[in-house]
């Protein structure tokens, strides 16, 4: 009988928990979301949970800093970047969490706390940074309120499915709308 313990891969075991957490965070809330919940999704003990990530909080902040990541969001042509995010939020392979978790942490001081600064460091200043010229912090917040707006409407609580032609139409309107910000900076 081997008795020798099972070695852990600490990036899969990471990985693992960001995913259950995010999905916790994205039906349940914070408040709700459970640390040995989330730790029995991820296939791990709760003391291994927090090893990893200290307290819940610290928890939320990993999850939705993972969840909002803009990894490959901002490459490519320029004009195109409407379609792009358009296209990424259509595909239901793709799996968006980060409205859910930000509009459910809206009731937690801490967690609206935590998303407030997660959403400026990790989305918008990055964005604002990309996108330059004046108003460009601005021009970056104007996007992600239609983005998460457009993904809360059309996956979380859709009001345009089952009529495609409706959902063409709206998809077309916020590629132009996220071009037309982005755009906005070259004209200046």
């Amino acid at each position: 009988m081997n008795t020798t313990p099972k070695r852990r891969n600490a990036e899969q075991t990471k990985a693992r928990i960001l995913l259950a957490a995010q999905k916790a965070f994205a039906e349940v809330g914070y408040a709700r979301a459970g640390i040995r919940d989330i730790a029995e999704a991820a296939d791990i003990s709760s003391p291994m949970l927090l090893r990893y990530f200290g307290s819940k909080a610290g928890l939320f902040e990993a999850a939705l800093t993972d969840a909002v990541s803009l990894a490959g969001v901002m490459e490519g042509d320029r004009k195109e970047i409407g379609k792009r995010l358009v296209a990424l939020f259509n595909d239901p392979q793709q799996e968006i969490t980060p409205p859910a978790i930000i509009a459910l942490s809206a009731g937690d001081p801490d967690a609206r706390g935590i998303t407030a600064r997660v959403t400026e460091e990790h989305v918008i200043g990055p964005f604002a940074r990309w996108l330059g010229g004046p108003g460009a912090e601005a021009r970056a917040t104007e996007i992600f309120m239609l983005a998460t707006s457009f993904v809360i409407y059309s996956r979380q609580l859709p009001i345009i499915t089952n009529n495609p032609a409706r959902e063409m139409e709206i998809s077309a309107w916020l590629a132009q709308s996220i071009q037309a910000i982005v755009d906005e900076s070259g004209s200046a």
